[in-house]
């Protein structure tokens, strides 16, 4: 009741109505106020309920929502109930419900009182207007009339009962329901309240569980790389278990995985090829659903930067030498220390030195933002490191270094004896050249000779001129066979030998091949250079037939081409002839070669005389020079042009050219065959003094035995 119809029942001046018609209104008004407040209530709670019940729906039925949409809906359901107890109940509340009011409805429903008890109820209050206009009496009459006129009537009618026996109803329906359903899984329930009130991350009662391996609390792979999701289950063998994926830009998708295995525990796998980014990963199967893991892929760890420090062994006097970044294959000597330098795109927590499988240095040492390992290789190999970073990660293609390692070759040389032969005389004077290099210095080179005879004897020659260190040393000098009075009758052998400063595998040492020197008296190798002076004097007599015979036939041709012949016939021949005339000239340079190692030896052997050398050298090898140089290569061109050209003039200068050759050849062959005569007469006159000092020895001989047998009696 408002302060209004107090107003109306304080006022003495007024008509009072009948005091029970006030108190059914009253009455009606409160049961009208509590009726709308308890279907506020009974809205509030089937929104409440049925929400609760969507959202236990949606999370049982994935398995779980994820913790974000569970607050989400938590958030939507409060907001919602709040709205339902704001406008439903509150507000319903703060509205005032008075008499007037409910007389409203009443009027409205019962239209036969023509507005009789709004009009009672006004008057009642005092609203009679002026009294000039309204008469009191008429006011007094309304209201006595207004209270047996409704006496009768039925007020609640107005009451939407029927909607509140509704609402009441469906509210003792869910607090039934609720009842049994707390009565009935009270697990669930409470599994319901601590997932979506409570937010707590707790499981659903399921017969599957799914498990994913990992280490930690994500997965963690390597940015293009394959990465492989793996799972098994507990409880019920599901037969399919799909993944759903979501990358870091926004893709997603599901793909079933992988079964491995047969009877007992299955094995679920996934590969995500070639993974370029981030993602997230949830796993399906049969009733259970995972949470969402997180995949974080990493950088590999990997070298970005080396350097190379190689220090060669101490012998060899080398500076050490550097590589700068990129520059990573060497050729490195035994016994050189390399230090590698190298780093790294992100810190690691092992970087260890490998070959192939191998540790080769052990953990890297650390020098700044730097690591290095130093090691002495003693074969080829190639290296790298092996890094490993904080996720466990190892470098997949290291960067690789190649060390070649080249062993200290020996020294290199050779030892020639200029102008003999493998025959000496005991006064021979042997020229002998020697020559040794090494790349990194000389610790000694000997000119080693021995001796073949009783007690065999061997030693050095010294070399004055060689100090260790160098990197070349030449040498020519001549040595006297008779300083280590070698007879005839033995044989003398010479070699030379050099030595480096390698103490780490050495020192090498190398060796020239042996020359092997047969020790003959004066007169037997005087004998065998006539041996071989008398052979190539034959030989040359070959080569002046020869000579005759590509002249005839070139004499033939000449014919052939004044009468006409066949020209390519008359061509392929002379360039036959000119093919011979060169093998001829070359024939001819060979035996000069011989004569000047004839004339040579006999320098070399002290046998040679003015006239020997005259003989040999102006009337033999220098004639040669010319007919093998300049002559007969000069008749060989011309045959050439005769050929090309093949004109009369061109012909007409081959036959002199052969005349003057042939004639140049017989006068070197009457030398040859001059002096055979000549080393003839002195060969005899050499057997009669042998023979001599052999009659006149064995005379001697005869002599002292008959002295001897004289004074022995």
């Amino acid at each position: 009741m408002t302060s209004r119809d107090h107003t109306i029942i304080r006022r003495s001046e007024s008509p009072s109505l009948d005091a029970a018609v006030i108190t059914r209104l009253r009455a009606v008004a409160r049961r009208a106020r509590f009726c709308v407040v308890l279907e506020g209530v009974a809205w509030t709670a089937g929104f409440a309920a049925a929400a609760a019940l969507t959202q236990f729906l949606l999370d049982y039925g994935t398995r779980g929502l994820r913790v974000s949409i569970r607050a989400t809906m938590l958030m939507a359901i409060t907001a919602g109930v709040l709205v339902f107890l704001w406008q439903r109940i509150l507000s319903a509340m703060r509205r005032p419900v008075g008499a007037t009011d409910i007389a409203k409805l009443i009027e409205r429903r019962f239209p036969q009182l023509s507005s009789l008890l709004i009009s009672a109820l006004r008057f009642a209050a005092g609203e009679v207007g002026s009294a000039a206009t309204n008469s009191p009496d008429l006011m007094r009459a309304v209201v006595a009339e207004t209270g047996p006129r409704v006496r009768d009537l039925d007020f609640s009618v107005v009451i939407g009962t029927r909607r509140a026996r509704r609402s009441a109803f469906t509210l003792v329906g869910m607090l039934a329901a609720g009842a049994v359903l707390l009565g009935l899984s009270p697990d669930m329930t409470r599994l319901w309240f601590a997932r979506n009130v409570l937010l707590q991350d707790v499981d659903y009662p399921k017969r599957t569980h799914l498990m994913v391996v990992l280490e930690g609390n994500e997965l963690i792979g390597a940015r293009g790389d394959d990465l492989t999701v793996e799972a098994y289950a507990e409880g019920v063998q599901p037969r399919e278990v799909e993944i759903s994926l979501e990358t870091a830009s926004g893709k997603r998708g599901r793909e079933p995985m992988v079964t491995v295995g047969g009877e007992g525990r299955l094995t679920y796998r996934y590969t995500f090829k070639n993974a370029p980014e981030d993602f997230t990963f949830q796993l399906r199967g049969g009733d259970d659903v995972t949470k969402w893991f997180h995949a974080r892929l990493l950088e590999r760890p990997r070298v970005t930067r080396t350097e190379m420090r190689i220090v060669p062994p101490a012998y060899t006097r080398l500076p050490p030498l550097m590589l700068a970044d990129g520059e990573r294959s060497a050729q490195v000597l035994p016994g050189s220390e390399v230090t590698i330098w190298m780093e790294t795109n992100k810190p690691v927590v092992s970087a260890v030195l490998m070959s192939g499988s191998d540790v080769v240095d052990g953990e890297a040492r650390t020098d700044g933002n730097r690591r290095f390992a130093v090691l002495w290789p003693k074969e080829t190999q190639t290296y790298h490191f092996r890094l490993i970073d904080e996720a466990n990660l190892e470098n997949r293609q290291p960067v690789r270094f190649a060390l070649r390692v080249v062993p200290d070759d020996p020294p290199s040389g050779r030892m020639q004896l200029i102008g003999a032969g493998n025959m000496v005389t005991p006064e021979a004077l042997l020229p002998i050249q020697i020559e040794f290099t090494d790349q990194y210095g000389l610790a000694k080179v000997d000119l080693l000779y021995r001796i073949s005879r009783e007690g065999e004897s061997e030693g050095t020659i010294e070399l004055p001129t060689f100090k260790p260190g160098q990197t070349t040393f030449a040498a020519t000098l001549e040595w006297p066979v008779a300083s280590r009075a070698v007879s005839p009758g033995e044989v003398l052998t010479l070699g030379a030998q050099a030595g480096d400063f390698d103490d780490v595998s050495g020192p090498n040492i190398s060796r020239t091949p042996e020359q092997t020197l047969r020790v003959v008296t004066r007169d037997e190798l005087i004998a065998e250079l006539q041996r071989r002076e008398q052979e190539y004097r034959l030989d040359f007599e070959r080569l002046v037939d020869a000579q005759e015979e590509v002249r005839s036939r070139l004499l033939t041709v000449y014919g052939q081409f004044e009468a006409g012949t066949d020209a390519e016939a008359w061509a392929n021949e002379l360039t036959a002839l000119e093919r011979r005339q060169r093998n001829i000239a070359g024939s001819v340079n060979v035996i000069r070669q011989q004569f000047e190692q004839i004339l040579s030896e006999m320098h070399v052997n002290r046998l040679d005389t003015v006239q020997e050398r005259e003989r040999l050298d102006v009337r033999i090898i220098q004639p040669l020079t010319e007919l093998s140089r300049r002559e007969l290569s000069a008749a060989a061109d011309a045959i050439r042009r005769f050929s090309r050209e093949a004109g009369a003039d061109a012909a007409q200068a081959v036959d002199p050219q052969q005349v003057a050759i042939l004639s140049r050849m017989r006068e070197v062959l009457d030398n040859m065959i001059q002096w055979e005569g000549y080393q003839e007469v002195v060969g005899l006159l050499r057997d009669i003094i042998r023979l001599q000092q052999e009659l006149h020895k064995e005379s001697q001989d005869a002599l002292e035995k008959q002295a001897s047998e004289v004074f022995g009696d």
